[in-house]
């Protein structure tokens, strides 16, 4: 029991001591705020005048800050137009660069197909240039060709002038006109010219005569037994062309040829006969022959 009130009275004399430390504390700053006020105490009017230096300041300070407010957000306009206007160019800029690379794309292009052009181009010139050369040295042949033709048209023109001036000396020409019947051969003959004249005579078996096997032989039996016989005038000597036929290994009778003497023929018409015995058909050929010298015929 006499613990539990000395308790009680610890508290009670606690509680006391709490109420009156705070009751000095409250005089003591009682005193302190009356020292200050009582010492540093000033006239109302200074207090005003401090309060409009303060207000002034602080209106300057918001015009300021409402300056700078307004300085700043013109400062952000012009960066963000700036930036705006860095963006377009920038962006102008890119679309030069992508015009440009798209230029020189085709300016490559273009110039890879100038240069394809130019390959052409010289691959055609090389190609004209062996033409032509080709045709230089067919040229050249062309005039080789062409002065061996002039040189041979020089040639022919002199054998033609060498043949006319033969022609021309040669005896104006004849008509003739052969009839034949029972071995008589009659001439109807119209000259230019009085002139002599001869002619050949061909008979031409129209059948196969076959002769000997040696020519020697053959041409002998012909001389001793002749199948035709020919009189112009006078008897007229046959000649035998032979050829070998290897059928039958003989020689065979080709043509029998004569050439009578001279007759002298008459400026207009004249007429001659020949005669001839023949065993054989034959077709017969007659040719006037111009014989040189002074010699006249006999009929």
């Amino acid at each position: 029991m006499k613990s539990q009130k000395s308790n009680e009275d610890m508290k009670r004399a606690t509680g006391v001591n709490m109420w009156l430390i705070a009751i000095v504390t409250i005089i003591i700053a009682s005193l302190i705020n009356w020292f200050m006020v009582t010492n540093l105490a000033a006239p109302k009017s200074v207090y005003a005048s401090d309060i409009n230096k303060i207000n002034n300041s602080m209106s300057h300070i918001n015009d300021s800050t409402t300056s700078l407010n307004v300085f700043t957000d013109h400062q952000n306009t012009l960066i963000g137009n700036l930036a705006d206007s860095t963006q377009t160019q920038f962006d102008e800029v890119n679309n030069s660069i992508v015009d440009t690379n798209n230029n020189l794309s085709q300016t490559e292009s273009s110039l890879s197909q100038t240069q394809s052009d130019l390959s052409s181009v010289k691959s055609q010139e090389n190609n004209l240039k062996t033409q032509t050369d080709s045709l230089a040295t067919q040229s050249n042949q062309l005039n080789s060709q062409l002065t061996t033709v002039n040189q041979k048209a020089d040639n022919t023109k002199t054998s033609l002038d060498t043949l006319t001036t033969k022609v021309s000396g040669l005896a104006p020409g004849i008509q003739i006109i052969p009839t034949m019947s029972s071995g008589t051969i009659s001439l109807s003959i119209r000259s230019d010219i009085a002139q002599t004249v001869a002619f050949k005579l061909e008979f031409r078996p129209t059948t196969d005569m076959s002769q000997l096997a040696t020519m020697d032989a053959a041409l002998a039996a012909l001389y001793t037994t002749p199948p035709i016989t020919v009189t112009a005038g006078s008897s007229v000597r046959g000649d035998y062309t032979l050829y070998w036929d290897t059928s039958d290994n003989l020689y065979h009778l080709g043509v029998i040829s004569f050439i009578t003497e001279g007759t002298s023929l008459s400026v207009g018409a004249n007429s001659r006969t020949i005669t001839f015995v023949t065993s054989g058909s034959f077709e017969i050929l007659i040719t006037p022959l111009y014989p040189t010298g002074t010699s006249t015929g006999s009929w």
